[in-house]
């Protein structure tokens, strides 16, 4: 069930939703979102979506679409913050790529060239002595090591 509330101002349009943002329902808030959209007269519109408790795919499309519309959003759940987030334009969530990236590229500068050189150290303490023949079991032709006949 969900819980539409639009409260207008001269300055506002206050949209509060409570419950769970799935079909049926989601139809609703369109139409209804639809239709006050139209009355707007330059006022700032706001959803307040700190009661919502679940989102489904249709939900998120229909907030996307109100984030076009430049909607702000009032969210204080972790996960309705993290369904916002997704619609996060490029400049913060571009910015935590390029943080990770270089977190990456420094650890790749630093990790991968130790591991070599750790790696070499092994096989320079594994690699066989001057004196040392390996031992052959078999050959391709022969692969049971016995003498051919």
């Amino acid at each position: 069930m969900l819980r539409i509330t639009v409260a207008e101002t001269a300055t506002e349009q206050r949209w509060t939703l409570e419950g769970r943002l799935v079909e049926p329902w989601v139809g609703e808030l369109g139409t209804r979102w639809k239709e006050r959209r139209r009355a707007q007269n330059g006022r700032t519109c706001t959803v307040d979506l700190s009661a919502v408790t679940f989102i489904d795919k249709g939900g998120q499309r229909l907030l996307r679409i109100m984030s076009k519309e430049a909607t702000q959003f009032i969210a204080t759940n972790i996960y309705i913050k993290r369904v916002l987030n997704q619609w996060e334009p490029s400049g913060k969530r571009g910015l935590r790529k390029v943080i990770y990236r270089l977190f990456g590229a420094l650890l790749g500068g630093v990790v991968a060239p130790l591991s070599r050189m750790q790696a070499s150290r092994k096989s320079t303490l594994l690699a066989p002595s001057a004196n040392h023949t390996p031992a052959v079991v078999g050959t391709r032709a022969n692969p049971s090591g016995g003498k051919e006949r």
